[in-house]
């Protein structure tokens, strides 16, 4: 499962930054526990918050359609298409003014992996695919 395990790992990077950030402004703001009135925290919380309601799900169809042996292409193009978009959402949540795109884009892509690789899911659980 070298897909699921590679994407994995890209993500487990993300998720250490992603806490390393909340961590940082929980020290700036001197919180202990939740965001206080602290908008930067508050993003930085938000920003890991979105990452692990999204990654595990998104990681865990992709490790089953691996694991039921579903097209390689798919398989890569459905974590190819998770990994870049929660690095997008995750990387720029807060870092503009007005609309954020790459946020967009980002949520866009995650949506569209776990859409696509529940799809095959059900496709492959029924023997179609």
């Amino acid at each position: 499962m070298t897909i699921t395990l590679i994407s994995a790992s890209f993500l487990g990077l993300l998720l250490v930054y992603l806490s390393l950030n909340v961590t940082r402004n929980r020290l700036r703001a001197k919180v202990s526990l939740g965001t206080g009135e602290d908008e930067g925290l508050l993003t930085a919380s938000r920003a890991q918050g979105n990452f692990v309601e999204y990654a595990p799900f998104g990681l865990i169809l992709i490790g089953l359609l691996e694991y039921s042996r579903v097209s390689w292409y798919l398989v890569m193009g459905c974590a190819v298409a998770l990994v870049v978009g929660r690095y997008m959402h995750g990387l720029t949540l807060g870092k503009f003014e007005g609309r954020n795109p790459f946020r967009f884009y980002g949520t866009l892509l995650t949506w569209l992996s776990i859409l696509v690789s529940s799809i095959a899911g059900l496709l492959k659980g029924y023997g179609v695919l």
